[in-house]
């Protein structure tokens, strides 16, 4: 290897090419102007100058509006290559830089990166060998927007023959649908799959990262890449939290609620998948309960998205077209509390109003500064379907807001919800899941104290039914009662230097509940102490353990 092949290194060899760019820089006035946005009317189409080639693209930056108000996915991002009609690239802007749809999240990864503020920044590497031809539209039906754009290319002499074009396709099940794998990406050819962006909404409580990802080469029927979960496809364990590298992350990763929103990316670019023939790639989409004793390792039917990044030596086939907006976002029903707001009814203390916040305003809310402790604002609001549903209320959190009870329908949804802050930001207000139908419904806040409330909308999900085991087995929920049975006898032990007489005394001190006297088809449970070992005798299983650790 030359000391010249890796990244800085190359600057050291002699020159090829001409760089140029293409900008939105204003024109005519490109030295002596400053309005450089290009402006996006709802269902309007940006057709970036044609890139002559042949050519390779080494840096693409946006910044738009759609960012400040949660919709950066309602811009649809195109590639099309040597004067193809059918693009090489056909994503949502946010999957393309990894962030997705919702509150803009930070992303430091080596080929793209997104400022706190919304700086989209690219560094693949997109050669073309004719013409290259960008475009972005506004997918939205009712705003519009501004974007900001650079891209910066190198005219070359000439390009390798066999030179593969970069590609990104994008899928989505909402929700993932029941007796098969979720299908990120499949095609036929010649190339390397380099990438994958996944996003994924929770249609009920618990862990939803227990699928395996699978990597069909050449037409194989059994994987030749078998994974051991979601998360460790993504390059971590035992769960997710937030945060952002080189080559894998989880920008944005908010819990195990149902609502709970995630996206994950994970380049190849160190471990490109090379195939010959063709490629499939899939990924289990299985996990566990509220808690893994309730169902472990089962189908769950969560909102599920993805962007597959590969390059490709000549045309791959078709798949897919990308979804219409509002089509491609999960199916919250968003209800803008600015809309009702002639109807709002207070219990006293001032009147709400209307603060514009964001982006140069992009985000009016409602304000209701200071209420007296006690005081309630209420609005209404529908719901179009009966159903199962996970709520949230977008608000702000910071110095000059309080706290407050969230109610729906005049029952508690979220009590105390604390809204004071150092810094303004978006808060989320998780409400409790409830059945509700169809029709109307009150929203109401009830002042605790503390401050003002700024709230912007309220999100409802209508839910698909529910998953769960029954019977539960020994082998998935009764492992989990013998782990929560051994973490209580290994607490013990440590207080106490003896083993506990019985569960009883387990239960007694606080370190099991009441439902582990009965094992995980709630049937009755013995316990003993016998040849200096604590054994619990269940319908389908026993086990003992000595108290030295958590399972022994």
């Amino acid at each position: 290897m030359s000391i010249f092949d890796d990244t800085l290194g190359a600057l050291a060899t002699p020159p090829r090419g001409r760089s140029l760019r293409v900008s939105s820089n204003e024109q005519p006035n490109w030295n002596d102007g400053n309005f450089d946005a290009t402006r996006l009317a709802p269902g309007e189409t940006l057709q970036m100058p044609v890139l002559e080639g042949p050519g390779v693209i080494n840096h693409i930056w946006f910044t738009s509006h759609a960012g400040h108000t949660e919709e950066l996915n309602c811009l649809s991002l195109r590639i099309y290559y040597d004067g193809r009609t059918r693009p090489g690239v056909e994503v949502p802007l946010g999957d393309f830089f990894a962030v997705g749809d919702g509150p803009l999240a930070v992303v430091e990864s080596f080929p793209v990166q997104v400022s706190p503020t919304g700086a989209l920044s690219c560094y693949w590497r997109i050669p073309f060998r004719k013409s290259c031809r960008i475009a972005i539209t506004n997918d939205s039906k009712d705003r519009g927007t501004g974007l900001y754009w650079m891209v910066d290319y190198v005219k070359l002499d000439g390009l390798p023959p066999d030179t593969p074009y970069f590609h990104v396709a994008y899928r989505q099940e909402y929700p993932a649908a029941m007796g098969r794998d979720y299908l990120i990406f499949e095609n036929k050819g010649r190339g390397r799959y380099v990438g994958t962006v996944m996003s994924a909404t929770l249609a009920q409580p618990g862990w939803f990262g227990e699928g395996d990802d699978f990597f069909y080469i050449d037409g194989e029927e059994v994987p030749s890449l078998q994974g051991t979960g979601t998360e460790d496809y993504f390059n971590d364990a035992w769960g997710f939290r937030p945060r952002t590298s080189h080559w894998f992350g989880q920008p944005r990763y908010e819990g195990y609620d149902t609502g709970d929103r995630m996206i994950c990316y994970r380049w190849h670019v160190l471990d490109p998948v090379c195939f010959s023939k063709s490629l499939q790639v899939s990924i289990e989409h299985k996990g566990n309960g509220a808690r893994a004793e309730d169902f472990w390792y089962l189908e769950r039917p969560d909102f599920i998205s993805s962007a597959a990044f590969w390059y490709h030596v000549g045309e791959p086939e078709p798949f897919g077209e990308l979804p219409g907006w509002p089509e491609r976002r999960v199916p919250w029903q968003r209800a803008n509390l600015l809309t009702r707001l002639r109807e709002a009814k207070v219990s006293g203390g001032p009147e709400p109003k209307v603060e514009l916040h964001g982006a140069f305003g992009a985000r009016p809310s409602l304000y209701w500064p200071d209420p007296p402790e006690g005081t309630e604002l209420s609005l209404p609001f529908e719901l179009d379907k009966d159903g199962r549903y996970a709520f949230r209320v977008v608000s702000q959190s910071g110095p000059r807001y309080g706290a407050f009870d969230v109610l729906l329908d005049g029952q508690v949804a979220a009590g105390g919800v604390k809204l004071t802050a150092e810094n303004y930001e978006e808060r989320l207000i998780p409400l409790d899941e409830r059945d509700m139908a169809g029709g109307g419904h009150v929203l109401a806040f009830r002042a605790r104290g503390g401050g003002g409330l700024m709230a912007e909308s309220i999100m409802a999900l209508r839910i698909p039914l529910q998953v769960n085991r029954e019977p539960k087995t020994a082998r998935n929920e009764g492992h989990f009662y013998r782990l929560a049975v051994g973490r209580a006898v290994y607490a013990w032990r440590l207080v106490n230097g003896t083993l506990p007489a019985s569960l009883d005394d387990l239960i007694s001190a606080g370190y099991l509940d009441e439902r582990y006297k009965r094992d995980e088809n709630d049937r009755p449970m013995e316990s003993r102490i016998e040849d200096g070992a604590f054994h619990v005798i269940a319908r389908d299983w026993t086990h003992s353990w000595r108290g030295l650790d958590p399972r022994r």
